[in-house]
């Protein structure tokens, strides 16, 4: 996919003032450079001068805009397909997950064509800000990020679901013992949009009702998701959440494992570059 194509792809549909990037991007370099500029120095201008479009695309992102359907022109037969390949994948990614103290682990899964997808739909949702902080059982989280929940489960999305929840089971039966006791749905699905310069989320687990096991995909963005061993969180070691990785967090009842050993101390900072995220997790009803 060409560059612009995949920017263009990011963007919220029917926003005017995106309508010329491509030419502004091109422009751009045009102006900078010389004509016998090099070819490492344009390809430069053009990785940073992407990084600047995504950003702007992110945080012009409209609230109030019409959302949840794609476009009749955008097909999206073929893609999150769970075929062997897939399940390979998974399959490797369950058997660290279930390791001794390990609590999250990250690994390539996405195509060009469905990270476009799943962040141009994500784009066309409408969004509040969340509550600046939330406290529980004496522990207080701040929150500097507009929210999508409950995010509609229909189109991409559905199938980007479906594709990890049925993928993800049917790789714990590859395993002895599995890690999952019953097959599961993720019920609950949020989508995160940060902005430039936010301060991220604070050191916090993920509720107790939430069990099996927790996806994050991170679309677009420049920031840091870590995780801790407490809640100073003065040691943090980075999760490579960069954009078509799949991080998954475990959760009670995964392994058998319950309390605080199932569910890791994690956050998000270092937003330099905004962050567009997509949360999916099974709540115990």
């Amino acid at each position: 996919m060409r560059l612009l194509d995949l920017l263009m792809a990011m963007m919220p549909f029917g926003d005017k003032r995106l309508e010329k990037l491509d030419v502004l991007l091109l422009g751009a370099i045009i102006l900078v450079f010389p004509r016998r500029a090099g070819l490492c120095n344009v390809q430069m201008a053009v990785f940073r001068w992407s990084v600047i479009a995504v950003n702007q695309a992110l945080s012009v992102a409209n609230a109030n805009q019409p959302s949840n359907l794609l476009p009749a022109n955008m097909d999206i037969d073929g893609l999150f397909e769970l075929n062997a390949t897939r399940l390979k994948i998974l399959r490797r990614a369950l058997l660290r997950l279930v390791k001794p103290g390990c609590q999250w682990v990250s690994f390539a899964f996405l195509t060009e064509n469905e990270l476009a997808c799943l962040t141009r739909q994500a784009g066309r949702q409408k969004f509040r800000s969340a509550r600046p902080k939330v406290s529980y059982k004496g522990n207080s989280v701040f929150q500097d990020f507009d929210i999508c929940f409950p995010a509609p489960r229909v189109d991409v999305f559905d199938r980007f679901a479906h594709c990890l929840e049925t993928g993800l089971y049917q790789a714990g039966q590859m395993i002895t013992p599995s890690p999952f006791l019953t097959a599961f749905n993720y019920n609950d699905f949020a989508i995160q949009r940060y902005a430039p310069g936010s301060q991220g989320i604070g050191v916090h687990r993920d509720g107790e009702r939430y069990q099996h096991i927790v996806v994050i995909a991170t679309l677009a963005g420049n920031s840091r998701l870590f995780a801790t061993n407490s809640r100073d969180g003065r040691q943090r070691r980075m999760i490579n959440d960069r954009p078509g990785r799949i991080v998954l967090l475990s959760a009670p009842s995964f392994a058998g494992r319950k309390g605080g050993e199932a569910r890791p101390l994690h956050g998000v900072d270092h937003v330099y570059g905004g962050r567009l995220s997509l949360g999916l997790r099974v709540e115990k009803i």
